[in-house]
Order: C-alpha cells, then structure tokens, then sequence
C-alpha cells in the first residue's frame, strides 16, 4: 500500500505534468522568440490559453498562492500563481531576480549576446540608460514624434494605395517592418530587406534557446550589417540617439541594443494587426477608437494608443516572463533556491476573470483611468527595472501607423471568422490567419 509520501509524490507528479503539458508545451511550440504559423493556429483552435488558465487555477486553489515548483530535466522552475508575486518579481529586478537567466540568455545570445536583457550586473545598467536616453519611457510623445509619424504615414499610406484584394499578415507585416527600420535608422533602410531576413533567421534558431548551437557566420553579418546602419543612422532616427548618447561609453554595444529593438518591432506588428481586428470588432469600444481616428489631430491619441496595450492585454506577445533567483528567496510558506526559474504565464494574469470584470472583454479605458495601473499583473510591457523601455515608443508608433492605414476607409474583418464580438473575446487570436478590407 502507498505511503501518504508517496501519494504526495505522485500528486505533484501528475500535477506537474499537466503544467508541462498545457501551459509550458504549447507556448513553446508557438515559438518564444519567432512565432511558428502552424503551430500558433493550432493554439488557438484548441484554445489552449484557456486550459492553461484553467491549471493554474486549480494549483491555485489546491496549493496556495506560493509558486507552484516543477522541474524540467533536473531544471528547477516554479510558476508564479498570485498577481502580487508578479509585481515583486519585476520589482526586486535585477536583484534577487535577474531578467537574463539560462533560458533567455541562450535564446537571446543568437543574435544579441550583450543585449540588456542579458548583460552581466556591472555592463547593464550603462546598456539600460542608453536605451532609455534613445526610446524615452514615461514620454507618451517621443522627443522626435514628428519625424516618426512622418515615416508612418508614407509607408501606411504606399501600402494601402499598393494593396491589390485583402490586407493579409505579410503585406503588413512587410510594410511595417518598413517603417520600423526607417524610424531606427531613417529613410535609407526602409528596403533594407536583407537585415529583417537575417534577424528572422537568428530568430528562428534562438527558438530552441541553448539547444541550438548559434549561427556565427549568420550572427556576425547580421551585427555587422546593424553596426553599419547605426554608423550612417539619420538625424531623428532612435539609433542616431543611441550612438549619439554611447559614443563616449565602447562597452554599451550599440548595434547590440539596436537589434533588441529591431525584434521588440515584430511583436509590435502583432500587437498593430490584431488592434486591427479590434477596431473592426462589434465592441462599441471600436467605434470609440475610430472616431478619435477621424477627428484627432496632431500625434496625441490616447485611444488609439490603449487599443495597443488592450491588444497586448488580450493577447500577449510575450507569452512567459522570466526571472531567474540569483540567491535563496523566500516566499510565504516555501523557499526557492538559488537559479530557480520563476515563470510568469502572461495570459493567466491578462484574462484573470476572477479578478477582472473586463477580462475577456475589448476596454480601451482601464489605460486611461487608472483600472489597469491597479493591477499588478496587467504588465503588457513587463514592469519594474527592467520594464520594456519602449513601452511608450511602440504605442505612439503602432497608434500612428494605424491612422494613417485606416482613415477615411471603412476597414472590415475579410477572413472566415468574422468581426470580434462585443464581449467573450477568444483566449487566443491567429494573426496569420487575419485578413482585412480597406
């Protein structure tokens, strides 16, 4: 007969097991660093936010609000449960909680190796002032507003003059990547094909994090290609920042810093198409949104730009946040040792419909009037010391190009699932498998 132990044991097990399997497993299979189309499709058939949400919860109310620990391969990890668990994590970074870890420096070393996020303690707070001097967080106007909202209305506007039927996710993707580069480094790069090409490849390894040995020859042409660009970078461009404020300061690693971004612009253009499909939605919230499009002027649209950080509310384009225990810590009944991986599963805490009323639903507003700054765990950016340092960047960007893309044209949903309804949005959203009419 089993001893309690051993039933013990064998509980966690099981329970472990369905963490494997229905949280960590499908977010892995849809690409941590670039997204894998069939895969993303398939998440969002089988709704398989929705089963992870409902594990955590049960851990939840079984276990407590302590991190719930598993291990994978003799790697110890926990999973964050409670949203005020959340909220330390990201604010006691980088210490006791760092923001590299194993898992993202093998991921993010294939093609940015002295990246912020994976600096050591002594370089990173010099990488981090730079990239704050460039991106200027807790502006909700970027310092060179007007160049960039130039760059985004003549490629908004090239594409929806050019665009021949629907509007699908690799002519956006396309054009918008465009302006990413060109509000990076100016005009001269926005055909720069060959570097988003690179990148993407990298990507594409650094999927498999430290299971893949990194692409030298890739990395280094890519580097180069960046280095070259910030070198020659124009004047309004956040690259001509960055190298302006890192010439005196060799160990900031500029093109370095520069290819975080010009990855942050990816899950940007996630974040742009999918508020597409809210603003073409039933909610009344869209109509809100589109009327702020048609009679604002000027680079200020409060609306627009908390439609981009509903977007990634709703749907997270960072799946998991990490942070690894750089010493023991302690917790309310446990203790976590030293390199303990703390999982932070977005979408668990973004679509908490035991917590939020407007969980499932498309609420501009809460960005507005302070409902989501009381959440804790409503971090579309992260949060903390190493919160996103774009995190006002990308929303005046996104809010600017989409503007120009959907102004005085009537944008419609054109692929088979048909407008979001009002409330009950789905846990995830196939941007692949988007199209749209202008």
């Amino acid at each position: 007969m089993p001893t309690q132990t051993e039933g013990r044991r064998a509980g966690h097990a099981s329970e472990t097991a369905r963490v494997l399997a229905s949280v960590l497993l499908p977010n892995v299979a849809r690409g941590v660093i670039l997204r894998r189309p069939l895969a993303t499709g398939l998440a969002a058939g089988l709704d398989t936010d929705r089963a992870a949400a409902g594990v955590l919860h049960g851990l939840r109310e079984r276990h407590g609000d302590d991190p719930f620990p598993i291990s994978l391969a003799g790697r110890r990890a926990a999973v964050v449960l409670a949203p005020e668990d959340v909220e330390r994590l990201l604010r006691e970074t980088p210490e006791p909680f760092s923001p590299g870890g194993r898992e993202k420096s093998g991921a993010l070393s294939h093609f940015q190796p002295h990246g912020v996020l994976v600096s050591e303690h002594a370089d990173r707070p010099r990488r981090r002032w730079a990239n704050e001097a460039a991106l200027v967080p807790g502006q909700a106007i970027h310092p060179d507003g007007d160049t960039l909202a130039a760059q985004a209305d003549e490629e908004a506007l090239a594409l929806a003059l050019a665009l021949e039927g629907d509007l699908d996710w690799r002519r956006f993707s396309r054009s918008f990547n465009a302006m990413a580069r060109r509000a990076v480094f100016g005009a001269f790069a926005a055909r720069d094909y060959r570097t988003t090409e690179l990148l993407r490849a990298l990507r594409a390894r650094a999927n498999w994090a430290y299971l893949a040995p990194a692409r030298r020859a890739t990395r280094t042409e890519f580097l180069d290609r960046v280095r070259a660009n910030v070198e020659r970078a124009e004047p309004g461009s956040l690259a001509a920042r960055l190298a302006e404020d890192a010439a005196e300061d060799a160990d900031v690693r500029p093109e370095e810093q520069v290819a975080h971004w010009l990855f942050a612009f990816d899950a940007a253009a996630i974040a742009a198409f999918r508020a597409l499909a809210l603003l073409t939605s039933l909610s009344p919230g869209g109509h809100e949104v589109r009327e702020e499009i048609e009679d604002r002027e000027g680079l200020d649209l409060p609306l627009l730009r908390a439609t981009v950080r509903e977007s990634v509310r709703l749907w997270p384009t960072t799946l998991m946040i990490i942070r690894e225990g750089t010493r023991e810590t302690f917790w309310r009944e446990r203790s976590f040792e030293a390199g303990t991986a703390f999982l932070v599963v977005s979408s668990y805490f973004h679509r908490d419909s035991t917590r939020l009323p407007y969980a499932d639903a498309f609420e501009p507003g809460i960005w507005l009037d302070g409902r989501a700054a009381r959440e804790p765990a409503l971090v579309p950016f992260s949060g903390g010391p190493a919160e996103c340092p774009a995190v006002d960047l990308v929303p005046l960007a996104v809010s600017l190009f989409l503007r120009s893309l959907v102004r005085g044209r009537r944008p419609a949903r054109a692929d088979a699932g048909g407008p979001l309804p009002a409330s009950g949005l789905p846990r995830s959203l196939n941007h692949f498998a988007l199209r749209f009419s202008l």
